[in-house]
């Protein structure tokens, strides 16, 4: 009988590992198509303390927002949390259909957070009324691109890449950690931009 049940767990086991690998080579998939097919910046997790960052940031300076955005939310960890823990309905815009099966799944599970399935930058184009804030973790090119956009959010809330010729209000540093991207270290830090007709 022992038998029977070590023979049990083991097949549990090969089927979970199976599922992982599945799991792990689409993400592969994915991660190749978007940079490589797309040419637009692969996926990357925010952590922990950026999150906590931006959440503090929104309450603190723009506590009366309702509509929040992510622009590439990927699979929804931050929308999620910033959904959480602050009062707004928080919208992420993703084109990647694996990431979106994920973020539209742990999504059901929290109020106020939405998945968008389209190109964030048309679906911004398509918006009659700006969002209040915007939150972009892209690429130096992609985030000096939403500085065309500015009409489509009042304020914007970008992860480590900052946007040539345009002044930040604030700048944030986390003061530890970094993103690597295409071979150059850029440190965590929140870039702070508001949009309007007396903003640089």
């Amino acid at each position: 009988m022992l038998l029977y049940f070590f023979y049990f767990f083991l097949y549990l086991a090969m089927v979970a590992l199976a599922i992982l690998d599945i799991w792990l080579l689409i993400k592969l998939i994915e991660y190749l198509y978007c940079a490589f097919v797309l040419h637009q910046p692969p996926f990357v997790p925010s952590n922990k303390k950026l999150r906590q960052l931006i959440a503090r940031e929104i309450n603190l300076h723009y506590p009366n927002t309702q509509r929040i955005c992510e622009i590439g939310s990927g699979h929804g960890g931050l929308v999620r949390y910033i959904a959480r823990h602050t009062r707004a309905r928080v919208y992420g815009i993703e084109n990647m259909p694996w990431a979106i099966l994920n973020a539209k799944f742990f999504g059901m599970f929290c109020p106020r957070a939405y998945t968008i399935w389209m190109d964030a930058f048309e679906y911004l184009g398509m918006q009659d009324q700006p969002f209040d804030v915007a939150i972009a973790y892209l690429s130096p090119a992609f985030t000096q691109k939403l500085t065309r956009y500015g009409n489509c959010f009042r304020v914007l809330i970008s992860i480590d890449f900052e946007c040539a010729g345009k002044t930040p209000r604030r700048v944030i540093d986390l003061g530890r950690g970094y993103t690597r991207y295409m071979g150059k270290k850029y440190p965590h830090r929140l870039y702070i931009y508001e949009f309007g007709p007396d903003q640089k």
